[in-house]
C-alpha cells in the first residue's frame, strides 16, 4: 500500500519503514534548505529511529545545498 506524504508525516516515526522514512527525509531536507533550522526537533524525532535514514537525510540536504537554488537564479 502506498501512503501519501501527509500520512507519513502524521504517523509515529517508529512505524515507518526505511523507504517511507527516506521520503520524509527528502521533504524535511527541502524545507530546511528553504526555511532554516526551525524544524530540527521534528526531523530529529524521525532520525533517532534509524541510522540509515540519518545518512539519507544528510545526503539529501547535501544535494540540495550543492544545487543552485531558484532564489539565486532570479
Amino acid at each position: 500500500m502506498i501512503r501519501s506524504l501527509w500520512q507519513l508525516l502524521l504517523d509515529d516515526p517508529e512505524n515507518l519503514d526505511c523507504d517511507e522514512c527516506f521520503a520524509v527525509m527528502e521533504y524535511w531536507a527541502e524545507l530546511l534548505a528553504w526555511t532554516g533550522s526551525d524544524l530540527w526537533l521534528d526531523i530529529e524525532r524521525y532520525l533517532m529511529y534509524c541510522p540509515d535514514c540519518l545518512v539519507g537525510y544528510r545526503e539529501a540536504l547535501h544535494r540540495l545545498e550543492a544545487a543552485p537554488s531558484e532564489r539565486e537564479t532570479e
